[in-house]
């Protein structure tokens, strides 16, 4: 390389013209060994090096459009050269991953890790609900392929969100792998979310549970299901289906009354939740039937069986939360102080449980007003 002053050879390693005193340009674009598209660059370092480097993807900074790269740095020309194959063979394995592979990814971090029982169920069903997609290759989605699996496989706002939910994750990993640039599930498009007010279940309601589950029916054969016992605990503890099934055997005291279990929150986790008088036979029941946990039926069909007991005993359509709902309200009703219904719920601050979950009736409030 010559001085750009006067013209004399210089060495690559020097940083100043011996011969006028010119402080040389260093520009390592010079040095760059231009290759074809899309088969790499090898270019000279300052210091003597070679570096070889390969685009993998680009990326969106500031509203500009920028290259991801993938290098490594190697003393010889010939070995940055080799290593940029090297570099291409793991770019290209990595964008053949499909979302199988994705998903066991996914479910191997601690992320997923610390997700409650519940969450890891929702994950579950999304996944299946994508199972005709699950072998395509990441880089082969598109966002209309998305689009169309969750419109085709839901009805509905929340199992809408969760597939969206999902494949967000899966894009995540992706993008740490820099396998993809960017996030396409955010253009996913979901159903208009309910804004119906929460409801609970009645007193006849409660009532035909109780029939159901003791075989005591009105009409036709009477036939005990234990199904509808499963309801009645949520209903009297205000356990969620996944706290539920997350109790084990060693976490049930039938001598004291009450079981640790819970999830969501720090204050929701490992409560005790006190077993009330009505349900302790079927506590009991199930505590004597399970071999490790509580309840040891498949969660996977728990919430078919759910709705199928809800129209058959031709019970409103109210979805498995509203055990929850009514559990608050009827401890409200009861005038249980606000303090023990957060604790017995698993909530850090009372108000929200007064907030979210409390349906008192009208009557209750009018008896409440009769009081002053």
């Amino acid at each position: 390389m010559r001085c750009s002053n006067c013209n004399q050879i210089l060495s690559d390693d020097w940083t100043f013209c011996p011969f006028c005193g010119k402080k040389r340009i260093l520009n390592i674009e010079h040095n760059v060994k231009k290759r074809g598209n899309g088969t790499g660059t090898v270019y000279k370092l300052p210091n003597g090096n070679y570096k070889a480097e390969v685009v993998i993807g680009y990326y969106k900074e500031n509203g500009i459009s920028k290259k991801r790269r993938k290098t490594i740095t190697c003393k010889k020309k010939k070995d940055a050269i080799l290593a940029i194959q090297k570099l291409k063979h793991t770019t290209d394995h990595k964008k053949s991953m499909t979302l199988f592979d994705l998903y066991k990814e996914y479910q191997a971090t601690k992320k997923y890790d610390k997700l409650s029982q519940s969450q890891k169920d929702k994950m579950k069903f999304a996944w299946n609900k994508i199972e005709q997609m699950q072998l395509t290759k990441i880089s082969d989605l598109t966002v209309k392929s998305m689009q169309d699996i969750i419109d085709a496989n839901t009805q509905s706002y929340y199992p809408a969100r969760d597939i969206k939910v999902l494949f967000s994750h899966l894009y995540e990993i992706a993008i740490k792998s820099e396998i993809e640039s960017s996030n396409k599930s955010e253009y996913i498009e979901l159903p208009d979310a309910p804004t119906a007010k929460r409801q609970t279940f009645s007193e006849k309601d409660i009532a035909k549970f109780w029939d159901d589950y003791n075989g005591q029916c009105p009409e036709g054969k009477a036939v005990a299901h234990d199904f509808s016992g499963y309801i009645l605990i949520m209903i009297y503890t205000g356990m969620r289906v996944g706290e539920l099934f997350g109790i084990k055997k060693d976490h049930v005291y039938l001598d004291k009354r009450y079981m640790v279990g819970g999830e969501k929150t720090s204050a929701g986790r490992d409560r005790e939740i006190p077993i009330n008088d009505f349900i302790f036979p079927i506590v009991q029941k199930f505590y004597l039937m399970g071999k490790e946990r509580l309840i040891e039926k498949n969660l996977d069909t728990f919430y078919s069986e759910y709705w199928d007991t809800i129209s058959r005993l031709e019970i409103r359509k109210l979805p498995p939360q509203t055990c929850r709902h009514t559990y608050f309200t009827l401890l409200a009703e009861h005038k249980v102080h606000p303090a023990l219904i957060a604790a017995m719920g698993g909530h850090a601050q009372y108000k929200t449980a007064i907030d979210n979950y409390n349906r008192l009736s009208l009557q209750s409030k009018i008896e409440a007003a009769n009081q002053i």
